[in-house]
């Protein structure tokens, strides 16, 4: 039986208000629920413990990979043909892990351009708290790990790659083109935060609301433990965590549909501890100083320019993105005045963009034809 969805005293914290009528709690959050769809959210949420449905790993191999970092390509079935000569490298967040870009067979983005014809790879950062870089910090992860990772795929393909970020994965693409501009051709900026500052952005004012407390559990601990990113992702959208486990309960629990819930949501609760060091540095940096978007970033001593990049660069936002709200990734445009820039405006959630009933037509099909053009 499951223990998420995590944290779980937040999601029946959210019943409890509604159906106690503890109004302190409950004005804290936008919506609120009816009794009906509480206990409706309440057995959608065993609904999603009990299930049976155990998701696998899909199979990839390692092309590349230094000390818990790895380049992973697909394991397909037959033969591929491919019509780019460019390669594609997906860079995930470090929120969590990045198996939400091969999630499952029916939602794979990594298996879907693969099968469209760009030779595709995933990077997967592993879990930094977990070895001997566990002190690592923002320097080392954007200078080395990162340009080593593009540069591996550089190599071994001969030339410069193109690059797609999801959301925390593009914010450290920008510096990583700067140190290593000669190996990236393209790059896509997926639901990518840079203006932590813009209006209305909930996530950076939680942050900001939340860091006195959260910056000594940091320092003693040596991370930012995910089940703390978990609650303050829940706190943005409650309604929206209560509706997902409503629709949950009506569905098919057979159906692809309903293993593609579970999956995912087993993804959600299964996040990665973020080394203090670089949690540290986005908290202080990014939502407080918001030092990306004033152009006041130094990786180990150099200055990030992004103003310099020269490349041809396509950003993707989403008008209902709560954790990364349009402007806040759209504003990165006045970050990168020598860019060829296309923006793709789109209206679906934040993991929607990724696992979306509509996201391939809606999403992964522009991106493809727009790396192919």
């Amino acid at each position: 039986m499951r223990s998420g969805p995590h944290p779980l005293p937040v999601h029946l914290g959210m019943i409890a208000a509604n159906m106690s009528g503890i109004h302190n709690y409950a004005s804290s959050f936008s919506h609120s629920i009816s009794e009906h769809d509480a206990v409706q959210m309440m057995r959608g949420i065993q609904m999603y413990q009990k299930h049976p449905f155990i998701p696998e790993e899909l199979p990839t191999r390692t092309i590349w990979s230094e000390g818990g970092v790895s380049i992973k390509a697909p394991v397909l079935k037959g033969e591929r043909k491919y019509i780019s000569d460019t390669p594609l490298l997906l860079v995930p967040s470090l929120i969590n892990k990045a198996n939400i870009l091969d999630i499952s067979e029916e939602r794979s983005m990594l298996r879907w351009f693969n099968q469209m014809g760009i030779e595709t790879y995933l990077l997967d950062w592993g879990d930094f708290t977990q070895d001997a870089e566990g002190n690592i910090d923002i320097n080392a992860l954007i200078g080395e790990v990162l340009c080593n990772a593009i540069h591996g795929v550089a190599e071994i393909h001969g030339g410069p790659i193109d690059v797609l970020g999801y959301c925390m994965g593009g914010t450290l693409l920008l510096p990583a083109y700067c140190l290593a501009p000669d190996h990236i051709r393209r790059m896509t900026l997926l639901a990518t935060p840079w203006d932590f500052k813009t209006k209305p952005s909930p996530l950076a004012r939680n942050v900001r609301i939340w860091s006195p407390q959260i910056m000594p559990v940091i320092e003693g601990g040596g991370c930012l433990p995910s089940e703390w990113v978990a609650a303050l992702f829940a706190s943005l959208d409650p309604n929206g965590s209560a509706q997902k486990f409503i629709r949950f309960a009506s569905m098919d629990q057979s159906s692809v549909g309903a293993k593609l819930f579970v999956a995912v949501e087993d993804w959600l609760n299964n996040g990665v501890d973020i080394p203090a060091k670089i949690a540290q540095h986005c908290i202080q940096e990014w939502f407080i100083g918001n030092k990306l978007y004033e152009g006041d970033l130094h990786i180990a001593g150099q200055h990030i320019n992004t103003t310099e990049i020269d490349a041809d660069i396509l950003i993707v936002a989403s008008k209902s993105d709560r954790l990364v709200p349009f402007k806040c990734a759209t504003n990165i445009k006045e970050s990168l005045g020598s860019a060829s820039l296309d923006i793709i405006e789109l209206d679906c959630g934040h993991v929607g963009l990724i696992v979306g009933s509509k996201a391939i037509e809606t999403v992964w099909q522009p991106i493809f034809d727009w790396h192919m053009n």
